[in-house]
């Protein structure tokens, strides 16, 4: 007990020094321990990482400003989908692209037969789009495109098709508390001493599993392997002073499909400075170029060589006018039943001419105004040589109960297709809409119905790059249709036609679209608009005439709008639309027809949310001045990723908010939402469904509280809709 009791002495005495308290009367034989540094043993691997994370910023600045690159797509079995040549240079941190050469192996399809072919058309926007709709080589093969190549794993990924969040990069910040890391092996070679360093993402994370393999000796990757989801990506770094990826492979379902590139001549191509920043690809019309051509690029393999070979062969072949023809004269064969179920169909596309007439049994419409009604359809088109192609299209609508035969007839021309400049003539005697933006009961409300006979002419032009216009002239008479017999139709009863004075209208129309540094590429003699990172401003104009042609309308109607897509952030991506509009005359003298209509909501139906109101009680229209904001938020995992179990659900937030007002009216409404929403593909279709729920107004029927509905991903654009 008195050896313990002398060890308390001594460590009391120790504790007292330590502190600065000891008195004098303590001996002198004390003695004074030296002080103690403690070293925490890091664990070796995320001392490994944190050096390379320390380099990472330093070889990032080494990148490259110009490079020969060739890619590839195939399968497996050594099936190539394309083949591409291009040069790419970096530009004001912008990748610009111009392919050299491109070619497609997809078999062109020889359709001997004949297709029914139906022409539905729904739409929430009221607006005309200037643009065309293109489909062309960067949405047929996205990954002909070099800046949806430029993967980068090794740093942190926004919106991507595979993940429902960002995605953390190996080299970020945060990659400590969001993967794991060990030394699974080491090697020495010549050049210094190598390390394998295996990550993968911690419980209840996503991110990329994987290894990296590094120089320890300047702390450089060499090489990055990883997958996530069905995608796996290896990528190989250049072992010169530049530092950047010179060969990468992406994959999926575990192998069967991928795509490869390889670059080569890096910083040896002319400069790009007479180039346009906005330019980012010129892709020539398809070529094909022979055997050797394609050899000085493409890496050696007997296989795909043999395979390649044989289909250029095959191509050529289908290619050829020869077999054009000699299909076309199959398909333009006249068979019994052509006229019942499939269409008669006219095709020579050796001389770029195609017809069509619609089958009997898609001829015929229950739901017509006045009842059944018989309406078909034929169309025919001439593409010239130059790109140039004229487009025609005639509809006959004759309804079985009131005898009346009505009709359209439209034609386009297109004469410059680098300036996406077209005439159009319409003209016809039918029944339309006075609106779309409606709900969905109204669509088919025979109070939505005018019988319109009219005659439009108009021409769109792109004057410089993001600048177009679209001139019109109309003229056309509008009557009400409240003395058609609408016995037989099921909707007269329930919705009336709307009584009004039957008046002529002549106008001419204006409509200006501004997209400031538009991104674009070229494909032959087309241009191909993609976007811009600044918004779409848009201003239409309609001016009524008084007399000229019997014409006894003089309004002056106007709307501006305001559009954009914010891409994708750390807290997700937006959309947003403002816009404004009236009458500059008085108001009392327009008619309703002409007025701006606003539509009600629908029963648990989620409509687009930029051009619609989820909660307004009911639909209306209005000649007075009105101001409506629209948009939308997507935080695409950045709140539900962050809380335990839920993220396991791969659900994200969305937050929408409209209002509508009309100064004069005092009206104001305003109303907010919340949503989960889910990503999936459908048919290899990016598709996302979502459950919504109306926060505000607070009042508000309880079957416009709660909204479903679903988007799909525009894969030209690579965005979503809303």
């Amino acid at each position: 007990m008195r050896i313990f009791g002398t060890m308390k002495v001594r460590i009391l005495q120790l504790i007292l020094t330590a502190t600065g308290i000891l008195q004098a009367q303590v001996s002198d034989t004390t003695v004074l321990l030296p002080s103690v540094t403690v070293v925490y043993e890091e664990d070796e691997a995320q001392l490994l990482w944190r050096n390379l994370s320390e380099n990472w910023p330093l070889y990032q600045k080494q990148s490259i400003q110009s490079a020969k690159l060739y890619t590839r797509q195939s399968s497996a079995n050594s099936e190539v989908a394309f083949e591409q040549v291009s040069n790419v240079y970096l530009n004001e941190n912008q990748w610009f692209q111009e392919v050299e050469a491109f070619k497609d192996y997809d078999r062109p399809n020889a359709d001997f037969g004949n297709n029914v072919e139906f022409q539905p058309s729904f739409s929430f926007q009221g607006d005309y789009d200037l643009l065309l709709d293109v489909q062309c080589t960067f949405s047929k093969y996205p990954y002909s495109k070099f800046e949806y190549q430029r993967i980068e794993p090794l740093n942190r990924m926004v919106d991507v098709e595979y993940a429902s969040s960002p995605i953390a990069g190996i080299m970020d910040r945060n990659a400590l508390a969001h993967y794991t890391f060990e030394i699974v092996a080491r090697w020495e070679s010549d050049s210094g001493e190598h390390v394998t360093l295996f990550f993968t993402p911690r419980k209840n994370r996503t991110g990329w599993a994987g290894q990296i393999e590094v120089d320890t000796r300047d702390y450089r990757i060499h090489q990055f392997e990883g997958a996530i989801g069905e995608m796996e990506i290896l990528q190989h770094f250049s072992t010169s002073d530049l530092f950047y990826v010179d060969y990468q492979k992406l994959s999926w379902a575990n192998g069967s499909q991928q795509v490869e590139y390889w670059l080569t001549e890096v910083n040896r191509l002319p400069s790009m400075s007479k180039k346009s920043r906005n330019l980012v690809a010129v892709i020539p019309d398809q070529q094909v170029q022979g055997t050797d051509f394609w050899a000085q690029y493409r890496p050696k393999d007997d296989k795909l060589d043999a395979w390649t070979a044989r289909q250029d062969s095959i191509i050529r072949y289908l290619n050829s006018d020869e077999y054009l023809d000699s299909a076309d004269a199959v398909y333009n064969e006249f068979h019994w039943y052509e006229p019942l179920v499939s269409g008669v169909g006219y095709r020579k596309r050796s001389a770029g001419t195609h017809f069509f007439y619609s089958p009997l049994i898609g001829q015929f419409n229950a739901f017509g105004v006045g009842g059944w009604r018989w309406t078909p359809f034929a169309f025919g088109t001439k593409r010239y040589k130059n790109d140039q192609m004229l487009s025609v299209t005639g509809r006959l609508n004759y309804g079985l109960t009131n005898a009346d035969t009505k009709g359209t007839l439209g034609a386009t021309y297109t004469y410059a297709p680098l300036r996406n400049a077209s005439w159009t003539v319409n003209v016809g005697n039918d029944y339309q809409q006075i609106t779309q933006s409606v709900n969905l009961t109204g669509l088919f409300a025979r109070s939505n119905f005018i019988e319109k006979t009219f005659a439009e002419v108009y021409h769109r032009f792109e004057w410089i790059n993001g600048v177009y216009t679209r001139l019109g002239f109309e003229y056309s008479q509008r009557e009400s249709i409240e003395n058609l017999d609408l016995g037989n139709d099921i909707f007269g009863s329930l919705t009336p036609p709307q009584p009004f004075e039957t008046y002529t209208v002549g106008q001419v129309s204006a409509e200006i679209l501004i997209r400031p540094y538009q991104r674009y590429y070229l494909k032959g003699r087309r241009k191909i608009v993609l976007s811009s990172k600044w918004p779409d401003f848009r201003i239409v104009f309609k001016q009524g005439i008084p007399n000229l042609l019997n014409s006894d309308v003089r309004y002056s109607k106007y709307e501006c709008i305001v559009e954009d897509y914010v891409p994708s952030n750390q807290l997700g991506f937006s959309h947003y639309r403002l816009a404004s509009g009236g009458f500059l005359n008085d108001p009392s003298t327009v008619r309703f027809i002409e007025y701006k209509w606003f539509r009600g909501g629908d029963y648990f139906l989620y409509t687009h949310p930029l051009y619609t109101f989820q909660n307004l009680p009911e639909t209306f229209a209005t000649p007075e001045v009105f101001i409506m904001a629209n948009a939308t938020h997507h935080f695409e995992g950045f709140l539900l990723n962050k809380v335990p179990l839920i993220r396991r659900l791969k659900l994200n937030v969305a937050l929408g908010a409209s209002m509508l007002t009309i100064p004069s009216r005092s009206l104001m409404h305003l109303e907010t939402y919340i949503g989960a929403e889910r990503k999936m593909k459908l048919w290899d279709q990016p598709v996302r469904w979502g459950m919504y729920y109306g926060l505000l107004p607070n009042v508000m029927n309880p079957g416009y509280r709660i909204k479903f509905g679903m988007d799909f991903k525009d894969n030209f654009l690579d965005r979503w809709n809303f």
